[in-house]
C-alpha cells in the first residue's frame, strides 16, 4: 500500500477477481484491442490509466470505474462486444 491511500479501501468484485486470478495484464489486454485509434490504456500500480483520443488522461482506481467510463464514451471504443463483456469473458 502506497502511503497516499487510505487503509480502509475496498475495490468492487470484478477488480478482486481480476487480481485474485493473475488476469490483470490479460484484461488490459483485452480491452487495449478495443480502444479506438488514439486512445492507450495503462497500468499504473494497482489503477488504470486511459489517455483519450482528445488527450485527456483519466486515471481510475478501480476497473469498474474504467469500464462505465469507456461505455459512456462510445467514441473511444471500437468493439461490438461492450467493455464490461469483455472483462466478464475472462472471468467465466
Amino acid at each position: 500500500m502506497c502511503g497516499a491511500c487510505p487503509g480502509a479501501t475496498t475495490v468492487s468484485p470484478t477488480t478482486a477477481t481480476l487480481n485474485r486470478l493473475g488476469l490483470k495484464r490479460q484484461a488490459l489486454e483485452e480491452l487495449r484491442r478495443g480502444l479506438a485509434p488514439g486512445c492507450s490504456l495503462m497500468l499504473m500500480g494497482d489503477g488504470w490509466a486511459l489517455r483519450r483520443r482528445t488527450g485527456r488522461q483519466d486515471v481510475f482506481a478501480d476497473v469498474e470505474h474504467l469500464l462505465e467510463s469507456l461505455e459512456a464514451s462510445g467514441a473511444d471504443w471500437t468493439k461490438q462486444e461492450s467493455p464490461t463483456a469483455v472483462v466478464e469473458l475472462l472471468l467465466t
